[in-house]
């Protein structure tokens, strides 16, 4: 009886440490967006219109019944623009849905920024507690991790939800690696789950990871034995990570296949590669900053666990040791220092900004963080009370660092001249970037389609009366209605068809590679996107393959307590 009794409390007590720990990170998620919150809009990151433009395109869709936009007509110029067909948008649809929750656009898209930030400090100190950190520095870490200085310059300065809502799951990925090569075999599926929701978030980002995978892959089978087994169940990890990603990736490689395209925005490298001083003295002031007033970096707490990390390098666990090796080797690779040249003609060249693998050592020096805060608690006797008092002052000091950094971002000129949106939910309806996603033979043409100017009886007509809805757009001027042959504003692609009176019209690829049209009618056309038999496996195997994790997850977690 009195073993039962105990089982309870003890029971009890982890429930109220796992709720204490929950309100808190909501607390802390909520104070991640409040320094820009309270002024009631977004302002001008570098990618917070495309972004923006992106949320509510998916949310007027999701709105009328559609939860998968591969047309965007709303926006973007009103062109029929493929974006939800090679961005992903999977994960960013969860800040559509939240905006539906909040009256004031900003509330809600910032709402969704601080919900993401939630996962992250949940997945950090859950990946942390599973290396063996204790409760503490698993918080520690977490904490180094949701208000780490790249993070937050993806958050807000640069406003790159992509890469941000990919930080998310990166925990995760790298966990997987690690518990594969470690001989941990029943934990593969964390890093399907991690690669393939990062794949789900930004392609580019997921592009850089698979690359340090692979790397580090690489050098672990020519040091280490058993081979085969860990190739065995990176294997399945790799195909449980397609399945899971199939809703992206097989509507995206259809209209790869189908046509050419241009490598989107083709950046010179070695040009854009930020100088290692300027990184290092970003850092030391803790710069969160836009890189027209500093370099983009990892932030003072980083410089800090490099410090310390080289002095107690020995006392550190081994995979402490090589998460240091490792981010400091990528975040010296990041810069300038690194010949990048020698890469301008790989498919290296794609990543366009070498400062996207500041992700990485940010997570790394993370990992390292909580090492070294568990070292200095084990130092000491365990005096519960002065290391309670030592965990708030460490808490306190990153969270004061993050917030002076936030608060000089939030006054920088450059930031804040240029709202990209205010509180009346306006959106800016740009078309920079659309030729990244146009077919390469229609790309000269791109700017007869951004003005909407159609072709009617061998004559350039600039079509004014565009009606969008979800998932399609509709042309209904006067001389399109009275017209049989048309050449419209719309570049051509696999599974846009055309309607007329109800029925669906015949369409060709013109000379512009745009939808050539001919039918017989009194009545305006309309242009869909029609979900192919490949895209309904895609969305089928995704569904199947998260419920799969989900159920997986379970059974562990029972499996674990019945053992306990």
């Amino acid at each position: 009886m009195f073993r039962y009794k105990l089982k309870d409390a003890t029971y009890m007590q982890t429930i109220l440490k796992i709720t204490g720990i929950f309100i808190s990170f909501c607390i802390l998620s909520y104070l991640f967006v409040q320094p820009l919150l309270t002024k009631g809009m977004i302002f001008n990151g570098d990618d917070a219109w495309y972004q923006i433009d992106r949320i509510f395109e998916i949310k007027r869709n999701l709105a009328h019944g559609v939860f998968m936009p591969f047309m965007y007509t709303f926006t973007f110029g009103q062109i029929a623009f493929p974006l939800g067909i090679f961005y992903p948008q999977i994960t960013i649809s969860v800040i559509s849905v939240i905006t539906f929750f909040f009256k004031n656009a900003v509330t809600g898209v910032y709402a969704g920024i601080a919900f993401f930030t939630l996962i992250t400090l949940i997945i950090t100190y859950y990946t942390l507690r599973k290396l063996g950190k204790s409760s503490s520095s698993a918080y520690v870490g977490a904490i180094l991790y949701a208000f780490a200085t790249y993070r937050t310059v993806d958050a807000f300065s640069r406003f790159a939800m992509g890469e941000y809502l990919a930080m998310t799951f990166l925990p995760l990925c790298f966990y997987g690696l690690y518990a594969i090569l470690s001989g941990k075999n029943k934990d593969w599926p964390y890093l399907a789950i991690g690669f393939s929701f990062i794949l789900l978030s930004h392609v580019l980002t997921a592009f850089i990871i698979a690359i340090v995978l692979c790397i580090i892959l690489i050098f672990n089978l020519i040091l280490q034995d058993d081979r085969i087994r860990k190739f065995q169940y990176l294997m399945t990890a790799g195909v449980a990570t397609i399945c899971s990603s199939a809703i992206f990736l097989f509507p995206f490689i259809e209209q790869r296949l189908f046509q050419a395209y241009n490598i989107p925005t083709p950046t010179n490298l070695a040009k854009n590669a930020q100088t290692f001083s300027g990184m290092v003295t970003s850092a030391l002031e803790n710069s969160v900053q836009k890189n027209l007033v500093a370099s983009y970096s990892v932030g003072l707490t980083s410089i800090i666990i490099i410090i310390l990390g080289a002095i107690f390098f020995k006392n550190l666990k081994s995979f402490e040791k090589l998460s240091y090796i490792i981010a400091t080797v990528v975040f010296i690779f990041s810069s300038s220092l690194f010949p990048w040249s020698l890469l301008q003609s790989t498919p290296v060249m794609v990543i366009q900004y070498t400062f996207r693998l500041l992700a990485i050592p940010t997570l790394l020096y993370a990992v390292v963080g909580a090492g070294l805060f568990d070292l200095f608690l084990n130092s000491y006797d365990k005096i519960s009370r002065r290391n309670f008092v030592v965990f708030i002052m460490v808490l306190i000091g990153i969270l004061s660092c993050w917030y002076s950094s936030m608060q000089k971002l939030a006054t920088e000129s450059q930031y804040v001249a240029a709202p990209a949106m205010t509180n009346d939910g306006n959106i800016s309806n740009g078309t920079m970037y659309t030729d990244q996603y146009t077919p390469k033979h229609a790309t000269k043409f791109l700017n007869d389609f951004i003005k909407h100017v159609a072709i009617i009886d061998n004559k350039k007509v600039t079509l004014k009366k565009i009606k969008p809805s979800a998932n399609q757009l509709a042309f209904t001027d006067k001389k399109v209605k009275n017209a049989e042959k048309i050449d419209l504003p719309v570049a051509y692609y696999k599974n846009y068809v055309a309607y007329r009176n109800g029925k669906r019209i015949q369409v060709k690829k013109s000379t512009r590679g745009s939808m050539l049209v001919e039918s017989k009618g009194k009545v305006a056309i309309t242009i869909r996107y029609k979900y192919s038999v490949i895209d309904f496996l895609g969305a089928i195997l995704s569904v199947l393959t998260w419920v799969g994790f989900v159920v997986w997850f379970v059974r562990a977690k029972i499996r674990k307590n019945v053992i306990d």
